[in-house]
């Protein structure tokens, strides 16, 4: 299905059609192009100025913020697109009509239960206020240091988040007043996730209307915004469970309701500003959610669409199943990589970000969006530009900034050392539908096949080595061959070196084998599995596969 792109042009972006990185002095209207790498920013980490002192912060502090993402040790990023989160019930800048901002506790006359969440909050707060002195705020601040890069700079407001639906927490200060309220306006429904029964249900008008006023201020308000995003995965929880389908016009109207808002600014401003929406990875859980993306392609109401999870990450994100589903080829599609992994705080390695960014683009995405990407570690360890290593020397899961000017295009990610990852069946969360061949059943003499997307063409460049890891809920007896070639070479002490045994369970065995040369091809790879004890069975809960093509020093961490 097509509609008259000529009526819907991008904003350009900057040096993505070569997608060689040196510099980049140009604005956002000067190359017209799909590609995007977006970098998404949760915002509370520049207020509490994590990687600055901690203290609070200054317009300087959230410049040099932004400069991390612009530029690294090894030059200019690839990062095309900046967006800053607005705090959505929380918001983040000072005198809003509909709310107070993050860290307003009314001159410390709400209550705390502990001391730990005052400190932050307090901080926070105070952050804004030296901004408001300087004459901005995180989101001005940002986004126009963005731009002054040649970034594009997005508005992403989370449309129902969830991180303050707390009330038995006992810190009055950290709920939002609308909430706090109006508790006749929760779903009551406990049974989509965390904090779910106190979300907000968009049946009621009243609450689709108070989002309403929350996005028209911030798009009235920031006139230098390319576009503004409505991030429905934090959190995704509209309705109650059951209702998405049903009540998915709602949703729809606003949206409408949005674009409506968008282009008469844009008439009034005198450039386009685009309207991007995040949702679940298969068109079918959207729906069910509430979002029905395929009405809002045929009326025209979005300019590009991004598909991800929430925050436990998906591994193996169904993009080419997502964009035949859709069928607006006109209309650019992205995927998210979360902050989350495999377990909660069982953070992506820097292998894996490569060999999920590689699957992202190789299966037809038109660019990699990254959600939370924090630099370093949630400890709040300081890089200093050394890799931060787990043990064995191969594995560093720092997320260092110098990723970004990696992770934006295939043409970098060649013959980059990259774990490729099968979507382990646990990112569901908020019961979203999604697609994932594991965990997997391997039982009584029968075959179980399991496809693993590689984008590498392991032909052109050949790897030094590919390693096959396999954790199984218990020891397993099995044959094993990849496309029809039979794999027996083992390296159990491969599990260590590449870290591949963080996050084990009691009972659970890590398996590392040696993959034949020729044995890996670029597209879907078939593992076959075959248990030999014919009278018990065992359960696949992760496959990997590691491309090393050198040195980590040379071709990059694990």
């Amino acid at each position: 299905m097509k509609r008259d792109f000529a009526s819907r042009l991008l904003f350009p972006l900057c040096g993505m059609l070569a997608l060689t990185v040196t510099s980049c002095n140009k604005t956002a209207k000067d190359q017209p192009s799909r590609h995007r790498f977006i970098h998404n920013n949760d915002g509370s980490d520049a207020l509490l100025n994590r990687w600055f002192g901690g203290h609070p912060a200054h317009k300087a502090d959230i410049d040099r913020y932004v400069d991390m993402v612009a530029e690294t040790s090894k030059g200019r990023t690839q990062v095309t697109t900046f967006m800053m989160c607005s705090g959505s019930d929380f918001i983040y800048y000072p005198s809003s009509k509909y709310g107070r901002y993050f860290g307003d506790d009314k001159n410390g006359t709400m209550p705390y239960a502990d001391s730990a969440t005052k400190k932050v909050w307090q901080l926070g707060g105070q952050s804004v206020r030296n901004l408001e002195a300087e004459g901005t705020d995180v989101i001005k601040a940002s986004l126009e240091r963005a731009k002054m890069h040649g970034m594009e700079a997005f508005i992403t407001y989370r449309v129902n988040d969830l991180h303050f639906a707390d009330s038995s927490s006992g810190n009055p200060a950290t709920f939002p007043d609308f909430w706090i309220e109006h508790p006749e306006y929760w779903t009551g429904d406990s049974t989509q996730g965390w904090h779910s029964a106190q979300a907000l249900d968009f049946s009621y008008p009243e609450v689709r209307q108070h989002k309403l006023n929350l996005i028209k201020e911030q798009l009235e308000k920031y006139d230098m915004i390319d576009g503004y995003e409505l991030d429905f995965m934090r959190f995704i929880v509209l309705f109650k469970s059951g209702e998405g389908k049903e009540k998915a016009p709602l949703i729809t109207d606003m949206v409408r309701e949005v674009k409506r808002t968008i282009d008469s600014l844009s008439e009034v401003r005198g450039h386009k500003i685009l309207l991007a929406v995040r949702v679940p990875v298969t068109v079918e859980g959207a729906l069910g959610k509430g979002l029905d993306v395929k009405q809002w392609a045929k009326e025209g109401l979005i300019d590009f669409i991004t598909i991800g999870v929430h925050w436990r990450g998906d591994t193996g994100i169904p993009v080419a199943k997502f964009r035949k589903d859709f069928g607006y080829d006109d209309i650019p599609l992205y995927a998210s990589i979360d902050d989350g992994g495999y377990l909660p705080r069982e953070f992506y390695s820097d292998g894996m970000y490569r060999g999920m960014a590689s699957h992202i683009l190789g299966q037809g995405a038109d660019g990699v969006y990254l959600f939370n990407y924090y630099f370093g570690e949630i400890s709040d360890r300081k890089i200093a530009g050394i890799p931060l290593l787990e043990e064995g020397g191969q594995v560093t899961r720092a997320r260092t900034p110098e990723l970004l000017n990696e992770l934006g295009s295939l043409e970098t990610l060649k013959g980059r050392n990259k774990i490729y990852c099968m979507s382990d069946g646990v990112t569901d969360a908020y019961r979203a539908l999604g697609i994932a061949p594991l965990p997997a059943a391997v039982s009584n003499g029968r075959e179980t096949v399991l496809p693993l997307f590689i984008a590498d063409d392991t032909q052109e460049i050949v790897p030094q080595e590919m390693i096959l890891f396999l954790r199984t809920d218990r020891p397993a007896k099995f044959w094993l061959e990849v496309n029809g070639i039979e794999v027996t070479e083992q390296k159990p002490e491969y599990v260590k070196l590449y870290n591949r045994d963080r996050g084990m369970r009691d009972g659970e065995q890590m398996y590392a084998f040696i993959l034949p040369a020729g044995s890996i091809r670029k597209g879907d790879n078939m593992i076959r599995m075959v248990d030999k004890t014919l009278d018990n069975y065992f359960v696949v809960q992760r496959v990997e596969v590691a491309l090393k093509y050198g040195d980590v020093e040379t071709n990059g961490y694990f």
